[in-house]
């Protein structure tokens, strides 16, 4: 927070100096920032252009690559300094309470109550796009973090059943190496050791003290025993395929599980979608399931695309475009092609291929456990996500540092900013 308030202070000057708002009569060209730049992600993005296209407004793109999306708003920051804000962005999470905080996000409430957004969206997606008292984004998708996917093909041909627990899922690996395949695709990127890690923690911890963990930040949680078992359990993940990990994109391990490199991944179901704009079929060549210990749990991160304030003045088509990408007819198409599942709880589900329908029953089932992805961003701000994926990551580089160890420097950088709970 403290490099955002930096920010702040930069765009102090051009928000003062912003004329009145004015209302636009014609609906105009919208520039659309995101970090949608993957094939199933391109895919994504061009059908909900194409969506707006056929209701009058043309999705300008500004598409910028980068993992999770940190090189896009690098991009959006040096925009907003030179007075040249786009008109749509990609924001989520924390990212996006920190640009409503300083004035940059366009309000969505009249969109919001035309489309009673209130009684149609999840609770949690309303909670997720609102703040103090206004909305602020407009929801795109549902993405599940705590998600195993598997090679169907070396399954059946090998007589396997997707792990649903470690025991299980041990088992599994030695009849994979047995067999010359590597069980589980793994990249050292720290954002993606992250996205492992805290599906392996809400499986060894449970909801209760995840929350405790992650959404409360008490740092004394963080030496309970239970994150020394998910620990010693990341470090065991990252060597079982008995080779020298390296970094690489997440899109190129769903390509070795596609291939059969590799029998299992853990990954969102973005994967998912990945792998189906590659004509993968979930029925026939991958299947999903949970993480081990995280049955009838919801790890979440939630797409949505904030509208920002700029000397434009297209407020009328800024609004138009979060009435049509938030409708149901245009998420149910996203969705199907992004992997993630529409925010809408009143969706027929027979339209959603199995894993999307264990996703969004998940999600949906009141009895079911929901809880903000640390790794997305739904939890915590940019440098605490960035400070634990880091931790992690010398955690596994290091042989040498014991659980204990990384547990206190866990507890130290994931601290909140109040008074030590």
């Amino acid at each position: 927070m403290k490099v955002f308030a930096l920010f702040v202070l930069g765009l102090a000057g051009w928000l003062a100096g912003l004329p009145a708002v004015q209302a636009q009569a014609q609906p105009q060209p919208v520039d659309v920032l995101h970090w949608l730049t993957s094939a199933s992600e391109r895919r994504a993005a061009n059908q909900l252009s194409q969506y707006l296209a056929a209701n009058g407004v043309q999705w300008r793109d500004a598409a910028i690559p980068g993992g999770g999306g940190m090189a896009a708003v690098k991009v959006l920051k040096s925009r907003v300094l030179l007075g040249d804000p786009p008109d749509v962005a990609q924001l989520i999470g924390t990212t996006l309470t920190d640009w409503a905080d300083v004035g940059l996000v366009l309000p969505l409430n009249a969109v919001a109550a035309r489309q009673r957004w209130a009684q149609t969206l999840f609770p949690t997606v309303m909670e997720l796009v609102s703040y103090q008292g206004d909305v602020i984004a407009a929801p795109l998708g549902i993405h599940r973090i705590n998600t195993l996917l598997y090679n169907r093909r070396i399954f059946t041909r090998l007589g396997l059943a997707p792990p649903r627990s470690w025991a299980e899922f041990e088992i599994l690996a030695r009849k994979l190496q047995a067999s010359g395949i590597k069980p589980l695709a793994w990249s050292d990127e720290p954002w993606q050791i992250a996205t492992v890690f805290e599906s392996v923690l809400l499986g060894e911890v449970g909801p209760a003290l995840y929350r405790d963990l992650i959404v409360q930040r008490k740092s004394s949680a963080w030496l309970d025993p239970r994150v020394e078992r998910a620990l010693n359990r990341l470090r065991w993940l990252r060597a079982v395929n008995g080779d020298t990990p390296r970094e690489q994109p997440w899109t190129d391990a769903a390509r070795q599980l596609l291939l059969g490199n590799v029998g299992m991944m853990v990954m969102g179901d973005w994967a998912k979608g990945e792998l189906m704009a590659w004509g993968a079929s979930p029925v026939k060549d991958f299947g999903c399931v949970v993480v081990p210990g995280t049955e009838n749990m919801h790890l979440y991160s939630i797409d949505t695309l904030a509208m920002l304030v700029n000397a434009r003045h297209r407020e009328a088509t800024q609004e138009k475009v979060a009435e049509l990408v938030s409708s149901l007819p245009a998420q149910l198409a996203y969705n199907r092609i992004k992997g993630s599942v529409p925010t809408h709880r009143d969706i027929d589900i027979s339209s959603l291929d199995s894993c999307a329908r264990d996703s969004w029953d998940t999600f949906a089932d009141p009895r079911s456990a929901r809880v903000p992805s640390l790794a997305h961003r739904m939890a915590a701000d940019e440098s605490i996500k960035d400070a634990v994926a880091q931790t992690l990551w010398r955690f596994l580089a290091d042989a040498r540092m014991e659980p204990a160890e990384a547990q206190r420097r866990l507890a130290a950088v994931i601290r909140a900013p109040s008074a030590e709970r």
